[in-house]
């Protein structure tokens, strides 16, 4: 089991040059568990993922770790506990699978150290969990957009923090590949304790998931809480300006989301 590590965000202001997006979000991630930002589309999800894991600096507020800034902790120290996948990142040209994960290693090689034993495991262990080990020789090129995201995913995994940011790691994925990634995310969380802060679009699939959500407005964290006691029709229509019926998924139990469409009200 990963550690219990303490991270906050507390008071923050952020953006990007003279647009803020976030404005003075205070939070505190539940250590070992999946959280997931909700909100509508531009009102600071990613900005605030991006903030947390040091790619933007605040206006002001800070972000901490274990009660220290993460400021104060030297890039290669952070990299270790903390992990990023960004939304778009960008594919080296001419890499294979191996390679690519291989660079979530980097945190943890020295300047003048080799590949070590546990270098290559941790590789390996990346590729098995997001089962792709028979694609490890192979160009990312040649890769469908559900096999790419899964190597995308097991470079994270392969520096072994124990904190993962996912910034919607199901995007442009159909909802074979969005499941599949997600029951692999939560086989990781139950196996090693990992904690995984994610920002999806799927209400639905975030209820079914998340341990914790965190729902976002106009950049204003406005809602928190377990989804079974935050996730409601009053907060649809807050968050998304939605109308609809909240009920019992009948095969998880989270609340699932029914919209209300002009053609679809019984009269």
């Amino acid at each position: 089991m990963k550690p219990k590590h303490q991270f906050q965000a507390e008071h923050v202001v952020s953006g990007y040059e003279h647009r803020r997006v976030v404005h003075g979000v205070s939070l505190s991630i539940p250590s070992n568990r999946i959280s997931v930002i909700i909100g509508a589309n531009a009102c600071g999800k990613s900005t605030l993922l991006k903030t947390m894991a040091r790619l933007l600096k605040p206006e002001s507020g800070r972000i901490t770790l274990d009660g220290k800034s993460t400021d104060q902790y030297p890039p290669k120290q952070l990299a270790r506990i903390v992990g990023l996948l960004p939304q778009s990142p960008i594919v080296p040209e001419g890499i294979s699978v191996a390679d690519l994960i291989g660079r979530g290693r980097f945190p943890h090689q020295t300047w003048l150290g080799g590949w070590t034993k546990k270098d290559y495991e941790a590789v390996a262990e990346a590729m098995e969990i997001m089962k792709i080990t028979e694609l490890a020789n192979h160009n990312i090129d040649e890769l469908s957009g559900g096999q790419r995201q899964r190597v995308w995913i097991a470079m994270a995994l392969a520096q072994q923090t124990d904190i993962l940011f996912l910034d919607e790691p199901t995007t442009f994925l159909d909802i074979t590949y969005q499941v599949e990634i997600l029951d692999l995310l939560t086989d990781l969380n139950r196996k090693h304790g990992t904690t995984i802060v994610m920002v999806l679009h799927d209400i639905n699939l975030s209820a079914r998931y998340a341990d914790y959500i965190f729902a976002l407005r106009e950049g204003t964290l406005i809602a928190e809480g377990e989804p079974s006691k935050v996730i409601s029709s009053d907060l649809i229509k807050d968050v998304f300006g939605l109308e609809c019926t909240v009920i019992s998924d009948p095969v998880s139990g989270s609340p699932l989301i029914v919209p209300i469409g002009r053609h679809h009200v019984n009269v």
